[in-house]
């Protein structure tokens, strides 16, 4: 407890808030992976059953439900902290940086207290459908930030050529070989992946038809962004490999047995990378792309990207392609533009960006960032909500969700990626700069 409360320094440094409330949603992850792995499907008391067991499911899958509303517990005390953090920020903002220790032992106080909750009040009666929904929309906006991230990956790499090129005529050419050859391997990669996918999943028509307009989707983007100016080849890949990951996801939720081979196993190399993947975006999400997010919230067109922010403000933003929002915000480097930073300083400008005042002014959009990154988690955790066992499902609709629900995040993504790329040709005469 005493480590949660000193994390990030002491109250007066200006990013100990945001530290803070990140740290207790890692700790969220880590309580909710305990109790549903290892405490809430062994530990069951008669005295508790009005609260853990879950009515409308068969013997056989009353533990999974039990570990599925463990997480959901979690996940809804983690909510409600953020949701009244982000009002109390609204009205003082330096609130966000004050009162940890109480903040905390009221936090343990409301996890301790679900669990005397009827399970009712987190299935999908209750908290599970609220949780879907701010998922949903986390998701879009994770989209949003991944063409943002991969765009300016491009760029940094376009610019560190570029300087060396100065420097020493020639040797800006390693930087380009380099975009080229990471960009082929998540390629091949990612269709290596959606070739098993096809062979192992495409038992279905739905499955089937998830897995092809993928392939014509990613194909399709890569080749339209190869015609023209707007877009990267690195992008694409990155794009691409998020389709395919989305499309893993939405097939592997399948609640139909017959084409979904993963159906109720415990797959603990899938499980161990989950948890992996889950600490990692988590962490990244909160510390890099926070500080993104928030500025969504401002509607102002005029700000600088996280790879500009950070190298002051006397110098102009570098004019790009491929422009959709923002100034100086997406795509790939002009031609002749010498202004640019090396990779190196604008990565360093990235990480510098988010360390600004988060708990003065920004707090309480910080604090609706978190909140709905605690409604994501437990949707990673329990296949949005999905009870399966022994390679049957015990609530084949809620499977069904999930998978409808992730196969539109893909296409939301992709639809995203595209415009990037036509909007500037269907639209020649607006400056998308």
């Amino acid at each position: 407890m005493s480590a949660m409360c000193s994390c990030g320094g002491g109250a007066k440094s200006p990013s100990a808030g945001r530290k803070r409330s990140v740290a207790l949603l890692l700790f969220a992850i880590v309580i909710s992976l305990t109790l549903q792995y290892f405490i809430a499907p062994n530990a069951y008391s008669t005295h508790l059953e009005y609260a853990w067991h879950c009515d409308e499911v068969a013997e056989q899958y009353q533990e999974n439900c039990r570990g599925n509303s463990a997480v959901l517990r979690v996940s809804f005390c983690t909510t409600v902290f953020f949701l009244f953090a982000a009002i109390a920020a609204a009205g003082a903002p330096s609130s966000n940086k004050s009162f940890w220790f109480i903040k905390l032992v009221v936090y343990l106080a409301m996890v301790g207290g679900s669990m005397f909750l009827p399970s009712e009040v987190f299935d999908e009666h209750g908290y599970l459908q609220v949780a879907r929904v701010g998922g949903a929309i986390f998701v879009v906006l994770q989209q949003i930030i991944l063409i943002d991230l991969a765009y300016n990956w491009n760029d940094a790499w376009v610019a560190n050529a570029d300087a060396d090129e100065r420097d020493e005529p020639g040797s800006g050419a390693a930087w380009l070989k380099a975009l080229l050859f990471v960009s082929a391997f998540i390629m091949v990669l990612s269709y290596t992946a959606l070739g098993f996918l096809i062979h192992f999943f495409g038992g279905c028509s739905s499955n089937s038809s998830f897995l092809w307009v993928t392939l014509v989707l990613t194909l399709g983007s890569t080749v339209v962004q190869l015609t023209g100016d707007e877009g990267s080849l690195l992008t694409s890949a990155v794009m691409t490999g998020y389709a395919v990951f989305l499309a893993y996801s939405a097939v592997s939720n399948n609640p139909d047995e017959t084409c979904n081979p993963m159906l109720g196993q415990d797959n603990w190399l899938d499980i161990t990378l989950g948890i992996v993947f889950i600490l990692a975006s988590m962490t990244w999400t909160c510390f890099s792309y926070a500080s993104s997010m928030t500025e969504m919230f401002q509607g102002d067109t005029n700000q600088m990207s996280l790879i500009e922010e950070g190298q002051g403000g006397e110098s102009t933003p570098t004019p790009v392609k491929g422009v959709v929002t923002g100034d100086g915000k997406y795509g790939a480097t002009s031609e002749g533009d010498a202004n640019n930073g090396s990779g190196g300083e604008a990565f360093t400008s990235v990480r510098e960006s988010v360390g600004g005042d988060f708990d003065n002014g920004q707090a309480w959009k910080l604090n609706i960032v978190l909140c709905l990154l605690s409604m994501w988690y437990p949707m990673v955790l329990t296949s949005w909500g999905s009870i399966n066992e022994g390679g049957t499902s015990a609530n084949k609709s809620v499977g069904e969700v999930a998978m409808w629900m992730i196969i539109a995040a893909q296409w939301v993504a992709m639809a995203l990626y595209i415009w990037t790329i036509v909007a500037p040709r269907l639209f020649p005469d607006r400056d998308f700069s």
